[in-house]
């Protein structure tokens, strides 16, 4: 629920290719040994359609970053078969560890983070990763020129990126015009909906304040994204969090337990969050119980240091 500008700033980026490169590069550089060699099994000689060229653009970005780090090596290069064997032998739930094996297990765990988290499992097909990275790898003919892989996977994602926005604004449209129709749910001008599950008796945060809550946040799917622990409220203040959080919790009294549903353009927005736990333009499901508020500070004019009178001139 918290409100950060700078991961805002951030997941401007998020469908930028090279920061999906670097964290993949990152988790596939662990030290290897032996000679390179070895090849791969054999796959297609023509990619018909924009998700088979990401897949194999993809392989093969990671596949150059992977053999120019095996060059740095020298004497103790990456194996690159190992590397192949580890990697499909983790995207095949077969996970072992063994030196250059080892590396290709880490960058299969980054292939599969970067599907899952990009909604591609299903678009994508493994198989067309591993062949462009083994290609590449082992310095055979590749099956799309490397000086425009980046353009491609940046425009590709891009279209992803805005099917993923469209689809989620719509859906959660339709959520939050069903959820106004309850007649346990009320809403404000500004679109947030709410129910209240307890209503409290104690004090209701003012602007600024901070407050102790618990909370659990949902998807529409009803799938938890992210929990207090039970018994232990966290502590946040209210201008640090989203709007509808902010919004919601100077509705509620101090021992209440509220339902909150949230339109994106009180959440997090079109871009969604920096993690990709939560969506562009996904709608969210918050339950939180207010368990403590600490009003902000006013100042006493009377305790004011006071600022003498100056003559113009003196």
């Amino acid at each position: 629920m918290i409100d950060n500008k700078l991961f805002r700033k951030l997941a401007e980026n998020f469908y930028r290719m090279k920061k999906i490169i670097s964290t993949v590069i990152l988790a596939a550089v662990i030290v290897g040994c032996n000679k390179s060699g070895g090849s791969i099994s054999q796959g297609t000689d023509k990619l018909q359609n924009d998700d088979q060229k990401a897949g194999y653009a993809y392989g093969m970005n990671i596949g150059d970053q992977v053999k120019k780090y095996s060059i740095q090596m020298g004497a103790d290069s990456l194996n690159f078969k190992e590397i192949e064997r580890g990697l499909t032998d983790f995207l095949k739930n077969n996970a072992k560890t063994r030196d250059s094996y080892a590396t290709g297990q880490n960058i299969g765990m980054s292939i599969a983070n970067f599907l899952k988290n990009n909604d591609l499992d299903g678009v994508i097909d493994e198989k067309f990763i591993i062949q462009g990275l083994m290609d590449e790898l082992n310095g055979k003919t590749t099956l799309f020129p490397m000086d425009s892989v980046n353009s491609f996977m940046t425009n590709y994602m891009q279209t992803i990126g805005d099917k993923i926005k469209t689809k989620n604004q719509e859906e959660s449209a339709k959520f939050m015009a069903q959820k106004k129709t309850d007649k346990n749910v009320k809403s404000t001008d500004s679109g947030l909906l709410y129910e209240v599950i307890k209503e409290g008796d104690g004090a209701v945060p003012e602007p600024g304040a901070t407050v102790e809550v618990e909370y659990k946040g949902m998807g529409l799917d009803g799938k938890v994204f992210d929990q207090s622990e039970k018994g232990k409220p966290i502590k946040l203040n209210l201008n640090g969090v989203i709007k509808g959080w902010q919004e919601g919790l100077q509705l509620m009294k101090t021992g209440s337990k509220y339902k909150f549903y949230i339109p994106s353009e009180l959440g997090y927005g079109e871009f969604g969050s920096p993690d990709g736990k939560i969506k562009p333009n996904a709608a969210l499901i918050f339950e939180v119980e207010l368990v403590s508020v600490e009003q902000p500070q006013k100042l006493d004019p009377a305790n004011m240091p006071q600022i003498p009178d100056v003559a113009p001139g003196q």
